[in-house]
């Protein structure tokens, strides 16, 4: 099976489940596995050269939804075998290797890989599933700062940052541009910064260079960070658990501790009586079970002088 994959997180899940020496062609944003950067390359994203795909002689197209209907629906007119993505939540992504993993004849290494995919995604969702939104801390992922680019509501990121304990103070579907009022009155108190090829630290140095933006609690308590990688948070392919895990990371420690319970607290006593009976002052007669006590005394008392 010769195979073309039309986006890197395509080609990472290819390689991931073994079939990456079936894959001949990707594209020019294809950086990881390190052999995929030697694959012919077919254009970029959402610019595949058509006749470049056909020339390799794919027995399989695998794309994805943002490649574009146009470029799909081209391909498959030439009577090539296109396989189409489209994941939109994490389930989807594990579902998605499986489906790669299925198609390639790959079925107990894609099921592995989803097993530990879902173990690490449950390692971090344990802690924080019923952490409540009060304790946890506001976040702003930006992906650009002039403008100033966000994740906001179904992106990958916002999945993740949810799913670390965290709260997007991006509301707004996709990707929307921002303003720096905006965010100054959003005040977060962490922001991460992504951008590809070191860009993560520019936009960080912007961000912390900016005098508005100084008024941020993020900014003032210097919790502004540069994202490690940003296709592992923005990539719907395996790596994903390791940006959830770095973002877990940076989260966890602006949790707000929940309120601290005395064991005193939780022990029943009457009204008025402290859980040692220092203040009980009440006739010991009055207590529940005394009377059954007593019974059973009187009791053993007739059966010892019977005895004798």
């Amino acid at each position: 099976m010769r195979i073309v994959s039309l986006s890197p997180c395509n080609t990472e899940i290819l390689f991931a489940v073994g079939a990456g020496d079936r894959v001949v062609g990707g594209t020019t944003y294809d950086t990881y596995p390190l052999e995929a950067v030697n694959l012919s390359k077919i254009g970029g994203f959402s610019s595949v050269n058509i006749e470049a795909v056909v020339n390799m002689s794919p027995d399989l197209v695998l794309a994805e939804d943002g490649n574009g209907l146009d470029t799909i629906n081209t391909l498959k007119r030439l009577d090539l075998k296109v396989v189409t993505l489209n994941p939109k939540t994490m389930d989807d992504i594990l579902e998605n290797i499986r489906l790669v993993g299925n198609i390639t004849g790959n079925d107990a290494a894609a099921e592995l890989l989803t097993a530990d995919m879902m173990q690490q995604i449950r390692d971090i969702t344990d802690m924080t599933e019923d952490i409540p939104e009060s304790r946890k801390p506001r976040v702003l992922y930006i992906v650009w700062h002039d403008p100033m680019y966000a994740a906001g509501a179904g992106s990958f990121p916002d999945d993740l940052i949810q799913m670390a304990g965290g709260n997007n103070i991006i509301q707004a579907q996709g990707w929307p541009v921002i303003s720096i009022e905006d965010v100054v009155d959003k005040n977060p108190q962490i922001i991460i910064c992504s951008g590809m090829g070191g860009g993560s630290f520019t936009i960080m140095e912007a961000i912390t260079g900016n005098q508005i933006l100084a008024q941020t609690d993020a900014v003032k308590n210097n919790k502004v960070y540069p994202a490690d990688d940003p296709n592992t948070i923005e990539l719907a392919g395996p790596r994903i658990v390791q940006g959830l895990a770095e973002l877990h990371g940076i989260i966890a420690p602006d949790i707000q501790p929940g309120e601290i319970i005395s064991p005193t607290q939780i022990i029943e006593t009457p009204t008025g009586v402290s859980p040692d009976n220092s203040n009980d002052t009440s006739d010991t007669s009055s207590t529940p079970g005394f009377s059954m006590i007593l019974a059973l005394g009187m009791i053993l008392m007739v059966y010892s002088k019977r005895g004798r």
